[in-house]
């Protein structure tokens, strides 16, 4: 199942040599496949591409399905999911921090079956990665979790800038996003479309919610395309959602992904990761 990006389908060699040897058909192909990707972008909402400050919640999932199973260094060093994610997590607020200094954080963890609000917005990183630092992990015992809870706390606790669209080259004072980590195989998300505070959020043009799934690698044992569907349902066609087995590289791989600032990135869909030097 991994696979943290939609690949297209591969086209056979000759086809690809064929293009190599006509330029004009290369180019024509390469236009069409840009002019695509502008036209996606610009079905986007009218908003400022600028780097306002973020309040980034962090949804941490402490609970696991196998405590054998590890994250395995190039040195040989092992890590367990709750300790993969606190350390990619360090990376991130670090790099976050580092970009925007005034880039705040809050710490919402989901336990078994309840979501606990744990840190307010701070941008003192001592604060938050003290926080991050301080949960531990437990072992999951429920086949679900409704994420209702969760849109309750943030109702309570969030406050999103309003959109106008009289205003809206105007940049907001800062942007809200939610980071979903979750590391379960065996429990379904359970993400209710009816849910009257779930669809606010969906309308609102400064939330953005993100997911990164890191599930076991048997996947024939587990859950781990449920889950991966059902986290699917939280995004309102802005996430970028991700999904690892217990491979070190590409989990490190997908938090630098999320780096990207939510009103200066392009549709997931449209990303590039990769460097090519044309002639």
């Amino acid at each position: 199942m991994e696979s943290s990006e939609k690949l297209s389908p591969s086209v056979p060699q000759d086809i690809k040599e064929q293009e190599n040897t006509n330029p004009k058909k290369a180019l024509d192909n390469e236009y069409a496949e840009l002019q695509e990707q502008m036209i996606a972008n610009l079905q986007k909402p009218n908003l400022p591409n600028v780097n306002v400050p973020e309040k980034i919640i962090i949804c941490l999932d402490v609970c696991y399905d196998d405590p054998s199973s590890l994250f395995r260094l190039g040195d040989g060093t092992t890590y367990t999911s709750i300790n993969m994610l606190k350390r990619v997590l360090d990376f991130f607020i670090h790099s976050k921090n580092a970009i925007n200094k005034r880039t705040e954080f809050a710490l919402v963890v989901l336990k078994d079956t309840v979501p606990y609000f744990v840190q307010n917005f701070t941008n003192n990183l001592k604060d938050i990665l003290s926080a991050i630092d301080y949960v531990n992990a437990e072992e999951s015992k429920s086949e679900s979790f409704d994420f209702q809870k969760l849109f309750e706390i943030l109702k309570q606790e969030v406050e999103i800038p309003d959109y106008k669209q009289s205003d809206c080259i105007i940049p907001p004072p800062y942007v809200v996003r939610m980071i979903v980590l979750f590391a379960r195989s065996n429990c379904i998300p359970v993400i209710s479309q009816e849910d009257p505070y779930f669809n606010f959020l969906k309308k609102q043009l400064y939330f953005y919610i993100d997911i990164l799934l890191a599930h076991e690698e048997d996947c024939a044992l587990y859950k781990c395309a449920e889950v991966y569907d059902s986290l699917q349902d939280l995004d309102n066609g802005y996430s970028y959602v991700f999904e690892v087995s217990k491979n070190a590289t590409k989990i490190h791989d997908c938090i630098a992904k999320l780096l990207a600032h939510p009103l200066q990135r392009p549709l997931q869909k449209n990303t590039d990761y990769t460097f090519s030097s044309k002639p």
